[in-house]
């Protein structure tokens, strides 16, 4: 199982068109390379079909949230506070990678293709997080020049990087 996870720096208790927008480019990505989609410290929402349904009423893009309401047919959009067990191992997306964790590229084909693999994406102008980046066990930079991509950028050239890694 492969994840791409959304985690939320704004606001946790507010909802922002950044956040509908965000999910409504990332459920096309997750369904077309067959990955889960999840996004953590997304408050706001009671479950996930509250989500979709609000995805879907938002957007034109995915054909007005198509893609998000199969991924959850599939069970395959996750709401969620912290990182269950199941989903692997974490890797911390980032243009500025601890050299202790990096992850180059055929290091994390090796991974994806025998383990679950969770890769992290902050939402919001600061990345992820300090905390979560010392608690991942991996830093992937996916331009390995140390580039910082815009949210969507990073998620579409990390999906992309994953899926051909695991062909």
């Amino acid at each position: 199982m492969i994840v791409l996870c959304l985690v939320n720096t704004y606001d946790k208790l507010k909802l922002h068109e950044i956040h509908l927008r965000t999910i409504a480019r990332a459920a096309p990505l997750c369904y077309a390379y067959d990955f889960h989609l999840a996004l953590m410290d997304f408050d706001f929402w009671e479950d996930e079909e509250e989500m979709v349904e609000q995805v879907a009423e938002y957007t034109t893009i995915g054909e007005h949230g198509k893609y998000a309401i199969e991924l959850l047919k599939l069970g395959r959009i996750h709401l969620i506070d912290k990182i269950p067990a199941h989903f692997g191992e974490i890797v911390a997306t980032t243009s500025k990678p601890d050299e202790k964790k990096v992850l180059r590229f055929e290091e994390m084909r090796a991974l994806v293709r025998t383990r679950s693999v969770t890769f992290l994406i902050g939402l919001g102008r600061r990345g992820l997080p300090k905390e979560v980046l010392r608690r991942a066990k991996y830093h992937f930079d996916v331009t390995e020049k140390g580039i910082s991509l815009e949210t969507c950028t990073a998620m579409g050239a990390i999906a992309t990087a994953v899926w051909l890694a695991k062909r």
